[in-house]
């Protein structure tokens, strides 16, 4: 009885080791998905709480949330970005540039670096903006505006840190 009892044991606990050991080693295969996920979320998470400081009636497009892809090979880098567009309100004082003003100004509050980029010219201010998370990822976002009273385009963009495709 003794021998059939610790035969017994040991096959439970070599079924249990080997559950944990495939649910380890799948867990492995799953963080770059979970990865892409958190991507997801903290983007659309940092877009959002820009669209909340846009001053006035500011016309708030539908936004374009979506995987990007660098390469097409099996081992190429993926990232989240989200693409959001605005128009400033008709009348707002200063028009896209309030706008643009406000989003630099909340990008600033939460600890992002910024600077004005060469693709700006007399019809449009570019300015782009990076943070590193707590895993040392590069995220950036890029303010683009018209320039002009009677400007109101404006948009940014919310990039993600890449991470291996799956």
């Amino acid at each position: 009885g003794r021998e059939v009892t610790r035969s017994r044991l040991m096959t439970r606990g070599f079924a249990t080791l080997l559950a944990v050991s495939l649910i380890a080693l799948g867990g492995c295969a799953m963080t770059e998905t979970s990865k892409i996920d958190q991507y997801q979320r903290e983007a659309q998470t940092i877009a959002t709480d820009l669209v909340a400081v846009v001053p006035g009636n500011t016309e708030v497009l539908n936004w374009d949330s979506a995987l990007g892809t660098g390469g097409g090979t099996p081992d190429a880098e993926v990232w989240w970005q989200v693409s959001q567009a605005m128009n400033a309100a008709e009348g707002l004082v200063g028009g896209a540039g309030a706008v643009g003003d406000a989003l630099a100004a909340k990008l600033e509050a939460d600890g992002w670096d910024g600077n004005e980029l060469a693709r700006s010219n007399e019809s449009r201010a570019v300015f782009g903006f990076n943070r590193e998370d707590a895993e040392g990822g590069d995220w950036y976002v890029e303010v683009r505006y018209r320039l002009g009273e009677n400007a109101r385009g404006v948009d940014f963009l919310v990039v993600s840190p890449t991470t291996p495709a799956q």
